[in-house]
């Protein structure tokens, strides 16, 4: 019987070994660790003007480009059109009470002088997010 005893002992070593590692390795990886979420740890948005080649306007929010030079004059994102071909409506002038122009993604825009193209269009009916557009200087 003791061939039996020591097998036993033996099996029970192992199986306690055995559970012990994976208690180990589960609670290591599930451990809780001090990885940052992807939306913490991204780093800012750049910064966007008019020096930038990139303008990002958001819906209510007067911008001025060309401020100092004979060309300034005031944007603001003034609405938005859904649908098939989302658009939005952009106002230029003093103010941002100006000319509006309805436009759709790839569509340029002569503002101060220069040509500046709808690259990204920002759709919310939400108030607490409002809708945004970016315009990109050049035409293509």
């Amino acid at each position: 019987m003791t061939t039996f005893d020591g097998a036993r002992r033996i099996a029970r070593v192992v199986s306690l070994a055995t559970l012990g590692l994976v208690l180990a390795f589960g609670s290591a990886a599930c451990g809780g660790g001090t990885e940052p979420d992807a939306a913490q740890s991204a780093a800012p948005a750049p910064v966007l003007g008019p020096d930038d080649d990139r303008l990002q306007l958001t819906e209510g929010v007067p911008v001025e480009v060309g401020a100092g030079t004979d060309h300034a004059t005031t944007l603001r994102m003034a609405g938005h059109q859904d649908g098939d071909d989302p658009a939005v409506v952009i106002s230029v002038g003093e103010g941002g009470g100006g000319t509006e122009h309805t436009l759709s993604l790839g569509e340029t825009l002569d503002i101060a002088g220069e040509p500046w193209r709808v690259s990204e269009i920002g759709i919310s009916d939400s108030a607490s997010r409002p809708g945004s557009v970016t315009l990109t200087r050049g035409d293509g």
